[in-house]
């Protein structure tokens, strides 16, 4: 096995755009949709299926799911490892199993998604048009993707795989979807209700798992990495969709095999890889430089902190402040009244923080109309940061001239 790091990139963000205008319904997909998910309620409600069966269905949820991470998502989205002829033909046939279309036909519009996000013209499920359509109701819109003419296929119409499943693609996916459980059920004689449990209701649990990446995934969570596009991490996601959840960290880090970048983040889909790589069905596992994504998590930190400080008083600023002469009768006619210190070279108004000082009013009124600051910082007591910012809210004057070096905390 071996690992290198992909190059460095920059995510690049794009103006909200109007939603589309024109659009016209797709009424074969909104039939069809309409149709499986009315015979899976069906079959719920109706049939009773053995624990063969049962067990099957599990299976093929769990196949499928994995097909798509990590078949159509990280190897053929994103080429984040390389994989050996029998391994991209398994999860050919397993992404077959997530019946969401051919590994061509998912790869460009999820690489739009990346190049687009969040772009209401050109990502095809962009968050920004409201939880339904990123999760489902994108398919039932007939398409007009502009740019994507753009997205780069060169690779998959170099891959044999991806050739021969795109070309064969329904008769595939009927096959492993639908008449192999039948047949499987046959076994132990519950060949209809496999059809309809493995077959049917499995293919609706995989499709919601992979459109709530789309949706949720865009909705709920943190954004660790970035907030510069819509895509949040929650563990629960992470949990029901193979280690999909941590959405933040993979739109900021398309290319990295991981979604979890730590050991112990549920990520089955980047085990699997790497267990693959073990056993030599796979390679060049990327990942990005552990310097550029503590950068990414620090620049994230600082944003939002930013955006934290702005909700705060800090109190008034220094440039708004009246600047006055160290001149104890001057200071007391300016702010109308003599209670009043000084401390760091500002004047601070007391009256309503004198009976709420932690040691007692007599303490304040010690330095009433003198300065405090030798006392403040360290000869009665070493203050605290959030006493120092809670001071700060008390100013009413800056000092300047005649006194006013008896005011700096050096003195």
């Amino acid at each position: 096995m071996s690992t290198k790091s992909a190059p460095t990139t920059t995510t690049t963000t794009h103006a909200r755009t109007p939603q589309k205008t024109g659009e016209q319904v797709w009424w074969i997909n909104v039939l069809f949709v309409a149709a499986m998910h009315a015979a899976a309620l069906a079959t719920l409600a109706l049939v009773t299926p053995t624990w063969q069966t049962r067990t099957l269905t599990v299976l093929t949820i769990i196949a499928g799911e994995l097909g798509i991470t990590m078949g159509y998502h990280r190897l053929w989205s994103h080429a984040a490892y390389t994989a050996t002829p029998p391994l991209r033909i398994l999860l050919a046939c397993m992404g077959a199993l997530g019946f969401q279309g051919s590994i061509r036909w998912w790869v460009l519009r999820h690489r739009l998604h990346h190049r687009y996000t969040d772009d209401n013209t050109h990502d095809p499920y962009s968050a920004k048009r409201g939880f339904w359509f990123s999760h489902m109701g994108w398919i039932f819109a007939k398409p007009r993707y502009e740019r994507m003419s753009m997205v780069d296929a060169r690779d998959l119409d170099t891959d044999s795989v991806v050739v021969f499943q795109h070309k064969y693609f329904v008769p595939v996916a009927l096959s492993l979807c639908f008449v192999a459980p039948f047949m499987l059920g046959l076994c132990w004689d519950d060949g209809y209700a496999a059809f309809l449990y493995a077959g049917i209701v499995a293919r609706i649990v995989i499709w919601h798992l992979t459109f709530c990446i789309n949706s949720f995934a865009h909705w709920i969570g943190d954004q660790e990495f970035s907030t510069e596009s819509t895509a949040r991490g929650t563990f629960l996601l992470a949990v029901l969709t193979q280690g999909e959840g941590y959405h933040n960290f993979h739109h900021e880090f398309p290319k990295d095999y991981r979604n979890g970048i730590h050991p112990l983040d549920w990520d089955p889909t980047k085990w699997l890889i790497y267990l693959a790589a073990r056993i030599g069905l796979a390679s060049n596992l990327y990942t990005y430089p552990e310097n550029e994504i503590n950068k990414a998590r620090v620049t994230t930190m600082e944003a939002l902190a930013r955006e934290a400080r702005k909700k705060l008083d800090w109190g008034p600023s220094v440039d708004s402040l009246p600047i006055l002469s160290w001149n104890v009768e001057s200071i007391s006619q300016s702010v109308g009244h003599d209670v009043w210190i000084g401390l760091d070279g500002f004047v601070l108004d007391v009256r309503a923080f004198r009976s709420e000082h932690p040691g007692g009013q007599k303490v304040v009124d010690i330095y009433l109309r003198k300065n405090a600051t030798k006392a403040f910082y360290g000869v009665l007591n070493n203050h605290s940061k959030s006493a120092r910012s809670m001071v700060e809210m008390l100013r009413v004057a800056r000092i300047e001239g005649g006194d006013a070096s008896l005011l700096k905390k050096e003195d």
